[in-house]
């Protein structure tokens, strides 16, 4: 594919309610990468949707009904999501997905999405790898890389995307800095004591 060429880009994945329309976003992982694709910052939250998680949702994130209850809604936090893309590159892996669900949390709010630009990571892997499979865990394990455990964590999801897009253009792997969801009640918690 070559080097990239398309200025600091936000690589995110967010986990939702289900799969239609009228769901929400649950969880949103992001990974701010200059010029270069090195990675400068890392976001992630988790968000009350306002309605339950479809089944087969939870059994993707892990994240129950009462648990989301717990966070602030994604209003409260649409700022500082906005602030993090700061107009760079918005990537994904399955971005039509992604870009659907978190540009409808800024629709909602009549806000514009807060990215310029998008690029889909799994178009550009079906089309450097013609034949391969395309999805997330089958792409990363042909780069040596998976999840760490069973479960789909926005974060992780955006991190191993990030993998991807630096392959596709020429580079090595970067070291994953996972860490927990940052507006959890639970810090607020443990803050206090």
């Amino acid at each position: 594919m070559g080097a990239w060429e398309g200025g600091p880009v936000v690589v995110f994945d967010t986990e939702t309610t289900g799969c239609t329309n009228g769901d929400r976003v649950v969880s949103l992982g992001a990974v701010r990468l200059d010029a270069a694709l090195e990675p400068e910052a890392t976001l992630h939250l988790a968000f009350a949707p306002g309605m339950p998680c479809h089944w087969g949702a939870i059994r993707v994130h892990g994240m129950s009904d009462a648990f989301l209850a717990a966070h602030p809604p994604f209003a409260e936090h649409a700022a500082e999501v906005a602030g993090f893309f700061g107009g760079a590159a918005g990537c994904a892996h399955n971005l039509a997905f992604d870009r659907r669900m978190l540009g409808g949390e800024f629709e909602r709010l009549g806000l514009p999405r807060p990215w310029a630009g998008e690029f889909c990571t799994m178009r550009g892997w079906r089309r450097a790898f013609p034949g391969h499979r395309a999805g997330l865990a089958q792409a990363s394990e042909t780069c040596g890389l998976g999840r760490e455990g069973s479960l789909h964590g926005a974060l992780e999801d955006a991190w191993l995307a990030v993998q991807l897009l630096r392959h596709l253009h020429g580079l090595a792997p970067v070291p994953m800095r996972l860490h927990g969801i940052t507006n959890s009640p639970c810090l607020d918690a443990l803050a206090a004591e």
